[in-house]
């Protein structure tokens, strides 16, 4: 498949039993992400100039510290999105990104000490 620029698009195989958890102050914000909503964000951010390979989570269990910076740049890619107010600016190759996906993690963005955790389902 190509994209609109002529790159050629990869087949994304989703695994159903991984989850995303994204959280911040202590708890008290949060979201879940299945893993094709977690890769559909981060493919609709990167079309927004975010990029954070540092990010990517292989094993189950593991978890990262997001940092201010990566937080912030993730919720600027996705408001960037989200103000195109145009569908293709939230396309992904398997189709389109939620809105109310990205304001869900755009909220828990806003908070404090941001940690993403990869899951089982």
């Amino acid at each position: 498949m190509l994209s609109p620029s002529g790159w050629m698009l990869a087949a994304i195989e989703y695994n159903e039993a991984v989850r995303y958890l994204i959280s911040a102050a202590g708890g008290e914000a949060s979201v879940n992400l299945t893993d094709p909503e977690w890769r559909a964000l981060i493919y609709v951010a990167s079309q927004h100039d975010f990029s954070a390979p540092h990010l990517r989570l292989e094993r189950d269990d593991e978890s990262v510290d997001m940092g201010g910076s990566d937080a912030k740049a993730l919720r600027s890619a996705l408001g960037k999105a989200l103000e195109a107010r145009d569908v293709e600016a939230i396309m992904t190759p398997d189709g389109e990104l939620a809105y109310d996906t990205i304001q869900r993690v755009r909220h828990v963005l806003l908070s404090e000490d941001v940690r993403l955790a990869r899951t089982r389902a």
